[in-house]
């Protein structure tokens, strides 16, 4: 077997979770989507309209890991590029968004290797400043006294019959937008949605559970297929383990079922997932151990020691809110949690109706709505830490992360075991 890639495997710890991960499995359909959307466009040399994706997922899904995945494939097909800009990039500074597209789009194949070797996926916040790469125009001397102000603007001083290539749009932590279809960002976004300028640009949206509300808030309706990234399959999750063990050169030797065991406590949640590989990185980066997994003498501490990082992340977006009032909270995610076991679709309508029944009624001050929330403030506040989510294509509600769940049922008092038991207080 090759050599264990003992510093390969330290930096994975050290980088922690918010990094991209070294091995990539799943999401098939959203990365084929992406990419034969872009090859469509390309085919048309002008943008299509409606071809937008959507990405909605609790905090930990996996949608950074999917953008870059993105970026990463599209590098190896012909003619397709990404910019990748954020919620800020695209409220505060549409001309440098305006500036990245245009260089993407004009760079020759080498330019383009050239920007990436030197900068990176984040090549676009140095095309103020850099110039070359062997561009087919020169950007500093097209922009540097009249920088397009927005999508029009730069198809007139750009147009695409002088693009080299295809442009993937791509914007995270869409819910954070404001919601204002007037808004330049609103207008940019649906221009580019609906090709009115006919350009070659996609978009891929990323966000949380209310993702799709402030998308139709902002005008883009028409087309848009969306993608709700969960849990890893069983196979998936496997498949990352063989690949995962495979990347680091670990040798697994008999403790394969340990590891699966391991990986089994995460529910297959991206985020956790990582926990327990960092966990089982430490142990395998212990001198004596030196990547070979038969050597690791206490499977137990492994575990402990992914469960305690687990934790730390639930107390992480265990919010101040929620602990307001953890009764409350805890309610809600038992309502939410009975309806899915009993195939009810409860929606956020119906929801708000339960909250505002629970505080109306409650004479003991457990079922306070926190100060400054409504209870659809509030349950759009649960859906950005991650504990209820949005189906985008029925409104049902859900608690994606089940292990999160059961830890909001715990700190309000409920019983995760009993859950189909309990009763609702409304009842």
């Amino acid at each position: 077997m090759a050599n264990f890639k003992r510093s390969e495997l330290q930096r994975f710890v050290n980088r922690r979770e918010k990094s991209p991960p070294p091995v990539f499995v799943g999401r098939k359909s959203v990365l084929n989507d992406v990419l034969t959307i872009a090859a469509e466009t390309r085919q048309e040399r002008v943008g299509i309209p409606g071809n937008t994706t959507v990405l909605t997922g609790a905090p930990g899904a996996g949608k950074s890991s999917v953008l870059g995945e993105i970026a990463k494939r599209s590098f190896y097909e012909n003619n397709v590029r990404v910019v990748h800009a954020s919620e800020s990039d695209v409220t505060k500074h549409i001309p440098k968004v305006l500036q990245a597209i245009a260089y993407a789009g004009v760079a020759t194949s080498s330019g383009w290797s050239e920007a990436l070797l030197k900068f990176g996926h984040k090549w676009s916040s140095y095309v103020p400043t850099v110039g070359g790469f062997g561009m087919s125009i020169d950007l500093k001397t097209l922009f540097t006294s009249n920088v397009p102000t927005d999508i029009s603007d730069l198809a007139t001083k750009c147009p695409s019959e002088n693009w080299t290539s295809v442009i993937i749009l791509a914007v995270d932590e869409i819910q954070r937008l404001p919601t204002d279809k007037d808004r330049d960002h609103a207008i940019l976004l649906r221009n580019i949605h609906d090709a009115s300028t006919g350009l070659p640009i996609t978009l891929v949206l990323a966000g949380l559970g209310d993702t799709n509300s402030v998308i139709r808030s902002m005008g883009l309706t028409h087309g848009l297929s969306p993608y709700s990234l969960g849990c890893f399959s069983v196979e998936e999750l496997h498949e990352l383990t063989e690949k995962w063990c495979d990347h680091f050169h670990i040798n697994i030797g008999s403790c394969r079922s340990q590891i699966d065991a391991l990986m089994a406590k995460t529910d297959g949640w991206p985020r956790h997932v990582h926990w327990a590989q960092q966990a089982l990185a430490e142990a395998l980066l212990v001198k004596g151990v030196d990547g070979i997994a038969d050597k690791i003498e206490d499977w137990n501490a492994v575990q402990r020691r992914s469960d305690k990082l687990r934790h730390g992340y639930y107390g992480a977006q265990y919010s101040e809110v929620m602990d307001y009032s953890p009764q409350l909270t805890a309610q809600v995610l038992q309502k939410v949690g009975t309806a899915k076991r009993t195939g009810e679709t409860l929606n956020t309508s119906q929801l708000r109706q339960k909250i505002k029944s629970y505080c109306d009624t409650d004479l003991s001050g457990n079922f306070e709505c926190p100060p400054e929330h409504t209870a659809n403030t509030f349950i759009t506040h649960l859906m950005h830490c991650g504990a209820l989510e949005k189906n985008p294509e029925t409104g049902a509600l859900t608690c994606p992360i089940p292990s999160f769940q059961n830890y909001i049922l715990r700190r309000g008092g409920l019983d995760p075991d009993a859950l189909e038991q309990m009763s609702d207080l409304s009842a």
